[in-house]
């Protein structure tokens, strides 16, 4: 669209070469605190030179981690408009990863100091870290403050879902809050690759497979969907279940479903390369996601765009999702989403129809409709942008 865009982001790896001179790309450890997470390290005065470079009009940070917060420190001492997409639930993902409990107590003592806050920001962030009976509970406390304190200092905050707006705004956000889901387009394949796909998995032609896309994890529901099959399989033999992705779970998961009578039906592909899914989208006959924890679930705009029906629980995870029209929303139970997946598995003349209400859904989400409505929220949110009369204090960030 003509404009300039910089890219600063954790490195994949050691010897990764950044396709464009407009990708910064810093050290970083896979699988500090989640297993495909890349943490940033790097040295603060050397990170702030590079930016200085840029001359920057906006910031856009995507996760609240070391990048994400160097770019909250750098736009405020800058007077540069601040913007922050908040995608993932991390509200609920702490219940499911205690061992992120260290990384959440550093950000919350770290954000005062990064936001240049007052001395009440500073107790509040102390108070909360005091230990509490509840882990879970206590962890989400700390989450909630730390987050509400730096979505406070941003111009504007984007949620990818009206599920994460509603969350925001129980928690008392000030900053302007604005729904915009990822613009998604369509995943491109070819007849070869959906027949080395089927050749691969060993899916037939005649079989309804049931296709899951994303972490493998227990965050995700994937128990759920396991006993939901043995229901659908009972039902109707020609049924499969594949589950594409990788996970900390994967090893538990795979034991669950060994222990199915249907076990020989179902099938974990591992990790599949994103420019190679387009196959296995196509190969699919209903996309199932059972998942609570999501915030809007790219894969869901991906299989509508492959003309797939889909199953889910959350009914507020995804404009993409229409009861009725291109889904059905099941209760969480193993029951409902076995007779919701039945449901249009039993009927062609409604499976049909469910398609094509799925690409005419994915269609009004595309990315480059997206991308032209972050520019407008770029360009409002530029020319409303009022600097503080006061910089934040100094830190030993900056020295």
């Amino acid at each position: 669209m003509g404009h300039e865009v910089y890219v600063l982001a954790p490195k994949p790896s050691w010897r990764y070469k950044p396709p464009s001179n407009r990708i910064i790309f810093f050290a970083a450890v896979k699988g500090l605190f989640f297993d495909d997470l890349l943490t940033s390290f790097f040295f603060p005065p050397q990170a702030i030179k590079q930016i200085d470079k840029l001359n920057l009009d906006i910031i856009h940070y995507q996760t609240p981690g070391p990048i994400g917060l160097l770019g909250v420190y750098y736009a405020l001492r800058h007077h540069i408009p601040l913007v922050t997409t908040y995608h993932t639930d991390l509200y609920e993902y702490v219940k499911h990863y205690r061992s992120t409990l260290p990384g959440t107590m550093a950000m919350s003592m770290l954000v005062p100091a990064i936001t240049g806050g007052s001395m009440a920001e500073y107790r509040q962030a102390l108070s909360s870290i005091k230990p509490e009976r509840d882990i879970d509970a206590w962890h989400q406390k700390i989450l909630v403050r730390a987050l509400t304190l730096v979505h406070d200092h941003c111009d504007l905050v984007i949620t990818p879902s009206v599920k994460i707006e509603k969350q925001l705004k129980s928690w008392k956000t000030k900053s302007r809050i604005v729904t915009l889901p990822t613009g998604v387009d369509k995943l491109t394949t070819t007849a070869r690759e959906i027949t080395l796909v089927r050749n691969r998995f060993n899916l037939e032609p005649s079989d309804k497979v049931l296709l899951f896309v994303g972490r493998i994890g227990t965050e995700k529901n994937i128990g759920l969907l396991i006993r939901a099959f043995a229901i659908i399989a009972k039902r109707d033999a020609r049924t499969k279940l594949v589950l594409v992705g990788e996970g900390d779970d994967l090893e538990y998961f795979r034991k669950e479903a060994d222990k199915s009578e249907y076990s020989d039906r179902i099938l974990f592909t591992g990790w599949i390369d994103w420019h190679k899914l387009g196959a296995i989208y196509e190969a699919a006959t209903v996309f199932v996601f059972p998942t609570l924890t999501d915030t809007q679930g790219l894969v869901l705009n991906e299989s509508a765009w492959a003309a797939l029906p889909i199953v889910i629980v959350d009914p507020e995870v995804s404009q993409v999702v229409v009861d009725g029209k291109n889904a059905y929303v099941a209760r969480n139970t193993s029951r409902d989403f076995a007779a919701k997946v039945l449901k249009i598995l039993d009927n062609d003349g409604r499976r049909l129809s469910m398609s094509k209400q799925s690409v005419e859904l994915a269609k009004q989400v595309s990315a480059s409709k997206q991308a032209t409505k972050l520019l407008h929220l770029y360009q409002e949110t530029i020319a409303n942008y009022k600097a503080p009369a006061t910089t934040p204090a100094a830190t030993n960030l900056a020295e």
